[in-house]
């Protein structure tokens, strides 16, 4: 497969995996005579499973660190099981602060007229008086 076919199979851009190959996130693509990557399945099922990596949460950094210990076997399962929950955790936190800007954008608009309103009639006249004054 071209890296066209493989980009529209598994719904990434050329671009991407280019740079996943760059990185070192993907193994190296073997290439035709005429240099051209030549994908086989492996490579989707490789992608696809780092496409399941990425939507838990990990980072790119850590898709490469949780290769590179699978490759060195069972041993390293623990540490790939704490690179998940890193992950998790972030997500936990993200999911958190979040929340507090949903809470804050709540109290805005309950208290729009009271509070958010005045302060930006107030500080646009601010703006209004100093360019009179300035001028």
């Amino acid at each position: 497969m071209t890296i066209r076919e493989v980009a529209a199979k598994t719904n990434m851009s050329t671009d991407t995996l280019r740079y996943y190959e760059r990185i070192g996130l993907l193994p190296p693509v073997p290439r035709n005579a005429a240099g051209i990557r030549t994908y086989d399945e492996y490579f989707v099922d490789f992608i696809n499973f780092i496409k399941k990596l990425k939507a838990s949460g990990m980072s790119l950094e850590h898709i490469i660190d949780y290769i590179q210990l699978a490759k060195k076997g069972d041993a390293t399962a623990q540490e790939r099981k704490n690179l998940l929950a890193e992950a998790r955790e972030t997500l936990v936190q993200k999911i958190n602060n979040l929340q507090l800007v949903v809470e804050l954008a709540d109290y805005q608009l309950c208290n729009y007229e009271h509070v958010l309103q005045p302060e930006t009639y107030a500080l646009l006249n601010r703006k209004a008086v100093r360019t009179a004054i300035a001028v």
